[in-house]
């Protein structure tokens, strides 16, 4: 019986061009991480809000919750630790802490915050050093978040739970800071 050499060097032939389609497909395909996506929705150190509709119609977010509003703040820790706060009266907020590759790093929400408001410091190990030193005052109700990251973006997310809320939310995102927090 003769071994069917056409059918074995077609199938070489076929996982030889589905190869190459898929690393040419690659570049394209990498550029739609999290971190590329923030990148052009805003500066660094400024919430965006994700879930609005941009010039052209289109939002950041897709397939998310209709009841919550979500703004993202990019940040480094290369020269200062990152400060967020925010204040409202809302029924519901939550925030995480990324890295630049999407993992997870922190997150709590309004529930376990100290007096249910957004006060948030991040920095680094050598920052954190620097911080136990002489802790200033307007640490004191913080939460404070020491990581190994250089890079990251928080994610706040606040519970609209109807039309009605709109305005606690918009103040809501409209007062919350994303700022380089300077030692005293």
């Amino acid at each position: 019986m003769r071994f069917p050499i056409y059918p074995v060097i077609a199938g070489l032939i076929l996982a030889g061009i589905i190869h190459i389609i898929i690393v040419l497909l690659i570049p394209s395909l990498a550029s739609k991480d999290a971190w590329s996506k923030l990148v052009t929705a805003g500066p660094q150190w400024q919430f965006t809000r994700l879930n609005h509709n941009n010039n052209d119609g289109s939002s950041l977010l897709t397939a998310i919750d209709p009841q919550f509003q979500t703004a993202s703040c990019r940040f480094s820790l290369q020269d200062n630790p990152v400060f967020i706060r925010a204040d409202g009266d809302l029924p519901f907020w939550s925030v995480a802490v990324f890295d630049r590759f999407g993992d997870n790093v922190y997150s709590f929400n309004d529930r376990t915050a100290i007096d249910q408001k957004l006060n948030l410091l991040i920095l680094n190990s050598l920052q954190m050093s620097v911080l136990r030193e002489d802790p200033p005052a307007t640490v004191e109700q913080s939460i404070v978040v020491e990581t190994q990251i250089t890079e990251g973006f928080v994610l706040v997310r606040a519970l609209q739970p109807d039309p009605t809320w709109a305005t606690a939310v918009n103040k809501f995102f409209d007062k919350a800071v994303c700022e380089k927090f300077a030692f005293e």
